[in-house]
Order: C-alpha cells, then sequence, then structure tokens
C-alpha cells in the first residue's frame, strides 16, 4: 500500500436490497481515498467519481477527500454532505454542508442506495495524550478527543464536539488548540481572536484556562488542509493558474484589509498557516495561527520584536540569526525605528510568488543565512522558465509587494487598486460573496442550498483570453 493512499472504502453489500449500485460498487472492490483528490458520490455520472442510480440520491450527495500535512502526520479523512435527502454515519445524519471527521469502521449511508464502511490507513488516536499533556477530557459543553489534527506554532490541536445538537445529527467537529502557557502571558492568541469574526480568518469560539496552566482555544475544524500541502506534489511545490491564485489573494487581502483596520498584525503570514475549506479551486481559505499576532489597537506603535520565518520574513523585521548584521543593513527602517503592517504584505508577496510559479523567491540554497541574505537585497528574477506564461500584471503585483523600501511597498488600500486585482475586481466580487461568504454560513442555519453551488466551474475564467493579431505583411 503506498502512503498517497490515506483511506479506503469499502461496498457494503444487502443481499434484501435491490439497489444497482451495489453491484456495481462490489465490482470494484476498495475505493482508494487518495492525497489531492476529492471523491465525488452521486447520480451525476459526469462529476462523480462514485455513482449511484437511485431518484432519491443528489446530483452530487457527498464529497470524500483526504488530507496529510506532510510524511509525518497523521492522514484524516473527511466527508462532507451535498444533499437534500442527507447522508448518515452510524446512523446519525450530518447537516447539509458538514464536514466531518471519518473514523476507522464508520458506516456511511446513503439512504435507499447503498452503504459503504470506511478504514483508516493509520489511526490519529492516542489514548494516553490527556495524561501526556495533563489536560481535561470535557470543558463545559466541550467534550475533547484523543484524536489529533497537529501542532501549531504553540500547541498541540485536538478534534473537540460539542454536544448541543442531540443524537439526530452527528456533533460538529472542531479544533481545540490546547498551549501550556503563564498567567502572566495569558492567551495572547485567544485574546486576539475572540474578538474576530471574519470569513477568512479562523473563529474562535471560546478560551479556557485550567489550574494547570493549560489554555484552550475552541475554534472552527477547518478541513481542506493548508496551502503548503495543496500545492505539495511529491517532493515539490507545483504552480496553480494565475485565476486560482487570483481568488486566493483576494481573500488574504480581506482578511488582511480586516485585521489592519482593528490594528492587528499577522507577523507570520505563510502557506501553512493558510487553510482551505476544502482541497479544491475557490474555496474559502482561512487565516490561521495567531500564535504571534500583534494586538497595536492599544498603543498604535510599531513593532520592534523579532518573529516570523525567514522565508517569509520581511527585511525590515529581523531575523534572531542575524540581528547585529540586520542593524548594519538597514538605516531607513532600523531596528529603532521598528516596523508596521507592511511586514503581512511582504509575506503575501512571498506566497503568491510561490502559487504562481512553484518556487520560493528568496529560498537560495535552503540555509537560513542564505535566506536572510537574498530577502536583504529584494532582488526578484522573472526571467526564469516559472514565470513565462504568467501575465506581466501579476509580475508587477509581487514586485510592488516583495519591495524593500518600507514606504514604497504597496499596502492592502494600494494592493485592491493594483490592475492585476482591479481589472478583475467585478468577477471577484461576485466569487466571494456568492461563493466564499455562503461556505461561511453556520450549518445549523443553512436552509437552501442553491444548485449553483454544486455546478461552480471547476476554473473560472476571470478575463477572456487575449489572441494575439497576426500583422499584415505590406
Amino acid at each position: 500500500m503506498t502512503s498517497n493512499i490515506l483511506g479506503l472504502l469499502e461496498a457494503i453489500i444487502d443481499p434484501d436490497r435491490t439497489a444497482t449500485s451495489e453491484s456495481c460498487l462490489a465490482a470494484q472492490g476498495n475505493i482508494r481515498i487518495e492525497q489531492n483528490k476529492i471523491l465525488k458520490v452521486g447520480r451525476n455520472a459526469e462529476e462523480c467519481s462514485i455513482v449511484l442510480t437511485h431518484a432519491s440520491v443528489s446530483s452530487v450527495h457527498c464529497t470524500i477527500w483526504g488530507i496529510q500535512f506532510d510524511a509525518e502526520s497523521i492522514p484524516m479523512c473527511y466527508i462532507k454532505d451535498c444533499s437534500l435527502n442527507g447522508t448518515y454515519i452510524n446512523g446519525q445524519s450530518l447537516f447539509r454542508g458538514q464536514c466531518y471527521i471519518l473514523q476507522d469502521g464508520d458506516i456511511i449511508s446513503i439512504p435507499n442506495d447503498c452503504e459503504f464502511r470506511f478504514s483508516s490507513v493509520m489511526s490519529s488516536y492516542s489514548p494516553q495524550l490527556f495524561d501526556q499533556l495533563g489536560i481535561q477530557r470535557r470543558v463545559g459543553e466541550w467534550e475533547i478527543t484523543s484524536q489529533i489534527v497537529g501542532s501549531g506554532t504553540f500547541g498541540q490541536v485536538l478534534v473537540a464536539e460539542r454536544k448541543s445538537f442531540g443524537t439526530k445529527h452527528k456533533p460538529l467537529n472542531y479544533a481545540v488548540k490546547v498551549i501550556k502557557t503563564k498567567k502572566e502571558k495569558l492567551a495572547k492568541e485567544a485574546n486576539i481572536l475572540v474578538k474576530l469574526d471574519h470569513p477568512n480568518i479562523i473563529k474562535v469560539h471560546q478560551t479556557y484556562l485550567d489550574e494547570n496552566e493549560n489554555i484552550y482555544i475552541f475554534e472552527d475544524l477547518i478541513a481542506g488542509g493548508d496551502l503548503f500541502s495543496y500545492l505539495a506534489k511529491k517532493d515539490c511545490l507545483v504552480p496553480i493558474s494565475e485565476t486560482e491564485t487570483l481568488v486566493i489573494v483576494y481573500q488574504v487581502l480581506q482578511a488582511l484589509k480586516f485585521l489592519h483596520s482593528k490594528g492587528i498584525v499577522h507577523r507570520d503570514l505563510k502557506l501553512d498557516n493558510i487553510l482551505l475549506s476544502s482541497p479544491e479551486p475557490c474555496s474559502r481559505i482561512v487565516l490561521a495561527d495567531f500564535g504571534i499576532a500583534k494586538d497595536l489597537s492599544e498603543t498604535r506603535s510599531r513593532m520592534h520584536t523579532v518573529v516570523g520565518t525567514p522565508e517569509y520574513c520581511a527585511p525590515e523585521v529581523g531575523f534572531k540569526a542575524d540581528r547585529h548584521s540586520y542593524r548594519n543593513f538597514s538605516t531607513t527602517a532600523s531596528m529603532e525605528q521598528g516596523y508596521d503592517s507592511k511586514c503581512d504584505l511582504w509575506s503575501l508577496g512571498v506566497m503568491t510568488h510561490v502559487m504562481l510559479t512553484g518556487i520560493s523567491p528568496f529560498y537560495g540554497d535552503g540555509t537560513e543565512a542564505s535566506i536572510i541574505q537574498s530577502v536583504k537585497l529584494g532582488k526578484l528574477n522573472f526571467s526564469v522558465k516559472q514565470w513565462v506564461n504568467v501575465s506581466d500584471a501579476a509580475k508587477s503585483f509581487v514586485r510592488q509587494l516583495l519591495e524593500v523600501n518600507v514606504d514604497k511597498r504597496m499596502n492592502v488600500q494600494e494592493c485592491f487598486k493594483h490592475v492585476w486585482i482591479a481589472k478583475h475586481s467585478g468577477n471577484l466580487e461576485k466569487i466571494y460573496y456568492k461563493k466564499i461568504i455562503d461556505d461561511y454560513t453556520p450549518l445549523n442555519t443553512k436552509i437552501n442550498f442553491d444548485d449553483w453551488k454544486r455546478k461552480f466551474p471547476k476554473s473560472v475564467i476571470l478575463s477572456p483570453p487575449r489572441i494575439q493579431k497576426k500583422k499584415l505583411k505590406r
């Protein structure tokens, strides 16, 4: 079994049922859930990889996918209900639009048609985890499981359930970040996030400090993995289309516009901290991991601490490994002068560069010293082959974000006015408000499910291709 397989689906054959789908599914054998592939289940033969036949099955009834952040992390397999008549897990229905983490042995039921048994390839449970970390299993209405999602900047991330919908529906899955902290440094991340409510920023529902100085941050579980995993194919990052990059960048800008208006700077924007609601084009993205974010709203002062990930870090921020040489490098943006929210825009420039080309602008040989030196110089090479099919407007956007001189670097408002964004603003707004914002609506308040959502094109053309006119020979 290859590492690309994150889970298996086995059709359960019931001799008392006459559904014609079952015989076809039995012939397929075990159905693989693989990284970077979404399985669609439904009646639409053109769109679905698992085709069912009963009239009560929706065109796209549910979708299933797997996420694995890296070779060391535990695979997570998700199912999302998209149907009119419901998808059931072990006899409990999912809310329409609800994502649920599949567990080994779960029975997936499509009413009137068929059932599947899910098998995981690796257990994500650690029964001794609570004793090892000294954390609670229950906090108020929250029940914390030993299922590990991953590790953030400063702590473990586990799956939690909120027991508030009775037994008819499957409980919603949430993430709980458990951070060991000191009372005097109480929950910097939590204090920032609890006052934020935006579709592109991780939603925190509650925070709690226990007697062992663990802080629990209960937040939405974003099921599509991070942007780094989305771009990763085997041992390298693969670029995505300029159209798809635009949709992601537009959402990041919306989040930064909101944050910066509140006097909050993220300070550690990177591919790993951009989460996707599902691993497909035109998904809602969410900024996460605010472990080193800074709230400037109280003092409106500039920041002076050295933080962030070197590969994405703006030159005026400095680097822990190079503080002395940094002071000698810059006089216009020195350590004494500090830095402001434009450091987030530099990080966005690095991410945009990677999304468009698959390569990092300042990575060099991968050593921190090499990265620091390249960032200081801020030299970009648009002559390499990876930029050949990228528009001049996109190159200009990246160039104006990766500007060493802070005064010349674009802020959020200037980014929206840049030609690369501005000339597509009408279509970007349509996508944002009709698709992205709708995905943010609380699950238990959704009543109508527009058919166009399922038919949303895999690739959105924001502008017609330019046709090169041939010059007539005289």
